[in-house]
């Protein structure tokens, strides 16, 4: 009997640019994973004056696929860097405050 596979939350710094956001969620229908959540932020200007962005998406997948979307997603040009946790790895506040925004945005 397959089971479910487990939720991980990813944390994206992008450059901000437009096509980004299509970009990063192409690797995902591309490879048939469903996005759960998926929250960004953009214009955070750096010390380089550069614009940047974050973005957060929670997912369902086995380890081994997470660690492919990682792996295609911090190629892209349109991503610096990836952080990648496991449900049991989420920090409580970011887990707390992810529930908040889900619960917000499903009253409106």
């Amino acid at each position: 009997m397959m089971h479910e596979p487990p939720v991980w939350l990813m944390v994206l710094i992008t450059r901000d640019h437009a096509g980004d956001t299509a970009a990063i969620a192409s690797v995902f229908s591309g490879r048939g994973i469903q996005i759960d959540s998926f929250i960004g932020f953009g214009s955070n200007p750096q010390a380089s004056g550069e614009p940047q962005g974050r973005i957060m998406i929670t997912f369902h997948a086995f380890a081994d696929r997470c660690r492919t979307l990682c792996r295609v997603l911090v190629s892209l040009e349109a991503v610096a860097e990836v952080r990648c946790f496991a449900e049991h790895e989420i920090p409580a506040e970011l887990a707390a405050r992810t529930a908040a925004v889900k619960q917000l945005l499903a009253t409106m």
